[in-house]
């Protein structure tokens, strides 16, 4: 038996949907309609792991799920995720997030789940042109780190502070929609952090994803930068498709110990 996948279910979890869609892993293309729930307003894990099974349902998928979250995996607990309910920090709390086969989910933080996509089907520099920062604005703004094709996991730049305050909590996808905030407004907010990230770990380029990369030029073309910036490759699915990338990954890895 292969264990080569052809297509996979892939979830990302937003602070305001759960979304999910089959991937065909050859293309990264979706192989099917996205399926998409409002996120629980006490977003407990149960209550997320129930929308996870409604969305497998409704695409009659069987077997591992992989699920995007915004927010620190550390084992089976998830940090600095707070539009998420304060049960996700608790020991554990990972386990109750369950394919409907029963079989564990596979988790990935959100924005390395946007990370993965880009460097499995994107711009195909990323794997000798050094480092490349991917910034996910959404409900909060999630972070990527890919350097010579790697990711490196857990990066947290949306929780920088400056004197005005947090950098997702002033330029983030809701930041636009709550303070109806122009490219102008949010590029004068933003530019103070872009240049301090510059300076700090000197990318060699930038990729936006989230719900920003469906205006993309309005707004990034506001911003004074010295690297190239450039939208997410697969744009708002990012998430769901490196989601999907990650699971097919896990399982490929966990083969062997299945056919012994």
């Amino acid at each position: 038996m292969s264990s080569e996948r052809r297509s996979q279910l892939g979830i990302d979890v937003g602070g305001t949907s759960i979304k999910g869609a089959v991937v065909d892993l050859r293309t990264g293309e979706l192989a099917g309609a996205i399926h998409s729930e409002l996120t629980p307003s006490a977003a407990t894990p149960d209550d997320v792991a129930a929308a996870i099974g409604r969305i497998a349902s409704a695409v009659e998928w069987r077997g591992p799920v992989g699920v995007a979250l915004p927010g620190v995996i550390n084992g089976l607990t998830l940090r600095h995720a707070p539009n998420l309910a304060a049960e996700w920090a608790t020991e554990g709390a990972l386990t109750d997030l369950r394919a409907p086969t029963g079989a564990n989910a596979v988790t990935i933080n959100d924005a390395d789940a946007a990370g993965l996509a880009e460097l499995t089907y994107g711009n195909t520099g990323l794997e000798s042109h050094g480092l490349t920062i991917v910034l996910t604005f959404g409900t909060g703004i999630g972070s990527a780190l890919l350097h010579n094709g790697e990711l490196i996991a857990n990066s947290e730049l949306g929780g920088l502070v400056g004197p005005e305050g947090c950098f997702e909590e002033l330029a983030s996808g809701r930041a636009i929609s709550a303070e109806r905030l122009t490219p102008c407004d949010w590029a004068r907010r933003a530019q103070p952090f872009f240049d301090e990230i510059e300076v700090i770990l000197n990318p060699a380029r930038w990729v936006v994803g989230g719900g920003l990369s469906e205006s993309f030029d309005s707004f990034a073309s506001k911003l004074k930068l010295s690297k190239p910036i450039s939208v997410a490759h697969l744009g708002v699915h990012a998430g769901i498709v490196g989601a999907a990338v990650f699971a097919a990954h896990e399982h490929r890895m966990r083969m062997p110990e299945l056919v012994r």
